[in-house]
């Protein structure tokens, strides 16, 4: 198997077995529900969390001046 195909055969042997894992504890529905919520909310906010660092600046970028003073 060439390198370019392990990726998208280790993604479809993840959602084989998700859809195994599901289909085998359909009679736990509430539980089931539950934990793919709570899957699904963690999943968007590391997306959010990537984009936003994505879109941050690096250390050294200087945004803005804005000269803080201390006497004001």
């Amino acid at each position: 198997m060439t390198a370019a195909l392990v990726a998208p055969a280790a993604q479809v042997c993840a959602f084989a077995l998700g859809c195994a894992v599901i289909h085998a504890a359909r009679g736990h529905a509430e539980i089931l529900t539950r934990v793919l919520a709570a899957a699904a909310i963690l999943a968007a906010v590391l997306l959010l969390l990537v984009a936003s660092l994505d879109c941050a600046p690096e250390a050294d970028e200087v945004i803005g001046q804005s000269p803080v003073s201390a006497a004001s």
